[in-house]
């Protein structure tokens, strides 16, 4: 059997999820999760990275895990991902034009990203799909920062790990959560996580738009913080308890976090608008929510009740064989998104 593993080093906890695969077939052997130890998102100090590779050491020591190649995740709201629209071209020449297109949406000099692209499907000025001779083809983009990649690399190896592959969190989540919903053919997926909320819209199983949000768990203990005069862990337990439910505390807690969800919400409205404009036939059937943040109590009717779309809680085990002592793992599915999504990648 192969061994993958995922590795998600998120803001407020770390992740890993490693999966054996046989002709097809996957079995969960590993999982583990540790906090955090610092704010690494923020800070490039040795020490900070030397802290989180003790964190990293000791999941790996918990969970049994004797691979030391890893699949990583580097956070969408430091990476610039974007689906974008050119004319139909053969590889030699969408390999040169990249380029081009490149300095026209990266808001970095190109000598200080790493770029990647990959065609994602050919269609028609109109949105439809059309054959070898389409007008246009939808192509992904993405263009991390070669210092933020150096950090990764650097707690990696102090970790004692080698990366196999980098990938932004939008793109492992939408692999773990598309071959779940494979009966539904455009699905908007929301990963809510402690800093930022990232959204992806997939259409018959391919990316076809993505967007980083910068509001997610956090920002909602601040507004409960501040609305309330509570301490940061009495604001964290509060949400944990009574999330969006409107009944609670006389809706109280749902009107303090309120324009947290509106920015997230309309974030969303957005993008189904554009998706709808472009696609004028289709429609975004289910909201599919991950993340640590998708765990609070009543988000599933607000976020149905907001945008009028069918809304479920991601379950990225669906369809892993597993056994039971990984069970419990069923009520924390939405926090090991990316981990499984960057277990799922091959190279």
């Amino acid at each position: 059997m192969n061994s993958t593993i995922g590795l998600d080093i998120g803001s407020h906890s770390i992740k890993l999820i490693e999966l054996l695969e046989d002709k097809g077939v996957y079995t969960l052997h590993a999982a583990g999760l540790v906090p955090t130890p610092v704010k690494i998102m923020s800070s490039n100090d040795t020490k900070d990275k030397e802290a989180v590779a003790v964190a990293i050491k000791k999941l790996f020591s918990d969970a049994v895990v004797s691979n030391r190649v890893v699949n990583i995740a580097l956070p969408e709201s430091q990476v610039f991902t974007r689906v974008i629209q050119m004319p139909k071209l053969s590889e030699r020449e969408l390999a040169s034009a990249i380029q081009w297109e490149a300095e026209q949406y990266v808001p970095l000099p190109l000598d200080q990203v790493s770029l990647d692209y990959s065609l994602l499907q050919s269609s028609s000025k109109t949105g439809g799909s059309v054959t070898d001779t389409g007008e246009m083809m939808d192509v992904l983009l993405v263009a991390s920062p070669k210092i933020l990649i150096e950090k990764y690399v650097q707690i990696l190896e102090l970790s004692d790990l080698t990366v196999s592959v980098a990938e932004t969190e939008i793109l492992a989540a939408t692999r773990a959560m598309a071959r779940t919903i494979t009966s539904v053919k455009n699905a908007i997926i929301l990963s809510l996580g402690a800093q930022t909320s990232d959204m992806a819209i997939v259409r018959n199983g391919t990316l076809a738009f993505t967007r980083s949000i910068s509001a997610g768990g956090e920002a909602l203990s601040r507004a409960l913080s501040q609305g309330f005069g509570f301490e940061q862990h009495q604001a964290e337990e509060f949400k944990r308890t009574y999330g969006l439910e409107k009944d609670k505390l006389e809706g109280k807690i749902v009107g303090a976090t309120k324009p947290i969800m509106d920015t997230i919400v309309g974030e969303m409205k957005r993008a189904i608008a554009f998706f709808q404009e472009r696609y004028k036939e289709e429609r975004v059937q289910v909201v599919l929510l991950s993340g640590g943040t998708a765990r609070l109590p009543g988000i599933v009717v607000y976020m149905a009740e907001q945008l009028g779309i069918e809304t479920q809680i991601a379950n990225p085990f669906i369809g892993i064989k597993r056994d039971s002592r990984f069970l419990v793992l069923d009520a924390q599915g939405p926090t090991f998104t990316v981990a499984v999504g960057l277990a799922l990648r091959h190279v």
